[in-house]
């Protein structure tokens, strides 16, 4: 799989959604925009824990999104990888396939 691909199909199969349902859309990326302010944990940490979520769900989009977030916000490899440890301790084998994907995606994505 390219992820980068991936990543603009998304973008693009998101913004047909958001012209679909501007209302709900609107609210939604209103309530990302309220995640991704600093308080009590940096936009980083958060980040860390939204990817460890979406390897727990299997969401590629999800992990798409904030993989990408979390370079942006000067997450490093070696981060990611304790991110991946604690979904493989927590998830097992789903977490080692979908924690492989998203070190594959690190490396890929700009």
């Amino acid at each position: 799989m390219n992820y980068k691909e991936e990543f603009k199909n998304n973008q693009d199969m998101s913004k047909e959604l958001y012209e679909a349902c501007p209302d709900m859309m609107g609210s939604f990326m209103n309530m990302h925009g309220e995640y991704a302010k600093d308080s009590t944990i940096t936009l980083k940490e958060k980040e860390m824990v939204s990817i460890g979520i979406s390897i727990t769900i299997k969401c590629i989009p999800c992990m798409l999104a904030h993989i990408t977030s979390f370079k942006k916000a000067g997450g490093t490899r070696e981060e990611l990888v304790d991110v991946i440890k604690a979904c493989i301790l927590m998830n097992g084998g789903p977490g080692t396939a979908y924690g492989a994907k998203a070190l594959k995606m690190f490396d890929e994505l700009d």
